[in-house]
C-alpha cells in the first residue's frame, strides 16, 4: 500500500504555510481536533455561540470547550478522517460568523471583538 502524507498548516511568523505530516489515516478513523484561538476581549456567552455552530457540523460527533493554561480558547470536536479536512475549515468559517455576528450588534463607539491571533486547528491524539 503506497504511503501519503497529508498536509496540516502550521504557523510560520503571522501567517500559515504548509508542512508534510503523518502517513494518511484510515476515512473511519477518528480524529480529535481542536479549534484555538484568543479574542481581544470575549463578550459573554461566546465560546458558546462558536460550539453550538460547530456542534451542528455534518460529521462532527463530539465538541467541549478544553481548559487551558493561556487565554486562548480550545473547542475540541472529533470527526472521521475523511471528514477533518471539511470540519477544519467549517469550524473556523463558524468562528468568524459568530465573531461578525456579535460585531454587528455593536454601536459605532464601543470596541469590537477581534482576533488577537488566526485561528488555528490542531490534531490531538
Amino acid at each position: 500500500m503506497p504511503q501519503h502524507k497529508l498536509f496540516r498548516r502550521i504557523r510560520s511568523g503571522s501567517r500559515f504555510s504548509l508542512e508534510a505530516g503523518c502517513d494518511m489515516a484510515e476515512p473511519s478513523e477518528v480524529w480529535n481536533l481542536h479549534l484555538v484561538y484568543q479574542l481581544s476581549h470575549p463578550p459573554p456567552g461566546f465560546d458558546d455561540d462558536v460550539l453550538r455552530k460547530v456542534r451542528a457540523l455534518e460529521g462532527v460527533t463530539r465538541v467541549a470547550v478544553v481548559p487551558s493554561s493561556d487565554a486562548a480558547t480550545h473547542l475540541a470536536f472529533s470527526t472521521r478522517y475523511a471528514h477533518a479536512v471539511v470540519a477544519a475549515v467549517a469550524a473556523k468559517q463558524c468562528l468568524q460568523e459568530v465573531l461578525d455576528a456579535h460585531n454587528a450588534t455593536l454601536w459605532w463607539w464601543q470596541r469590537k471583538v477581534r482576533l488577537v491571533d488566526e485561528s488555528a486547528i490542531r490534531k490531538v491524539a
